[in-house]
């Protein structure tokens, strides 16, 4: 090999170094965009579990002042429900837990509309 092939193909080499340093540089730019990005997101990410933590423990204070307050009142257990808020809070219990979905009762679609105002 020449001294002129070898110079030459040193040249190549360098040309090729210099490209794949540009794009890595161009990468790593790319890379540290994301990098931040997560960073911000991440430092959002704290400050809302922060609030959370803070915002639930203020709940639980209050949900413990308030039973305590209710515990002070003699005779509250002591006091019977309505039947009908007994019967309605019955009701409610059989919903959530799925009773309406278990109803065998077609509705009637004719009778509901026909009580229903003409538009």
């Amino acid at each position: 090999m020449s001294v002129v092939d070898t110079v030459q193909l040193l040249e190549l080499r360098t040309k090729k170094a210099a490209g794949l340093i540009a794009m890595l540089r161009k990468e790593k730019a790319e890379l540290q965009e994301k990098f931040d990005l997560v960073n911000t997101h991440n430092a959002e990410l704290e400050e809302y579990a922060e609030s959370f933590t803070t915002s639930n423990k203020l709940i639980e204070e209050s949900i413990a002042k308030a039973m305590d307050n209710l515990s002070t009142i003699d005779g509250l257990d002591d006091i019977p429900l309505m039947d009908d808020v007994a019967l309605e809070l019955e009701a409610a219990e059989g919903f959530s837990s799925g009773d309406a979905l278990a109803m065998e009762e077609d509705i009637d679609l004719d009778s509901l509309l026909g009580d229903s105002p003409a538009l």
